[in-house]
């Protein structure tokens, strides 16, 4: 049986460090969340949940 991913997106900074990658995510059959670092509880409801953490950051250029 598969189940679907689950992703926690957690974005540092206040704008996208990658644009379009949680669309991608969803149309690969994912369940995406994005949150940014402030707001503790909810990114604790999210793991306990079993989101997988991926902290972004923008490409080095």
């Amino acid at each position: 049986m598969s189940t679907a991913k689950q992703v926690l997106l957690i974005d540092p900074e206040a704008t996208p460090a990658m644009p379009g990658l949680a669309d991608a995510l969803r149309a690969a059959g994912a369940e995406v969340r994005e949150m940014n670092m402030d707001d503790y509880d909810a990114l604790l409801d999210a793991l306990a949940q079993g989101f997988m953490p991926v902290v972004l950051k923008v490409p080095a250029v």
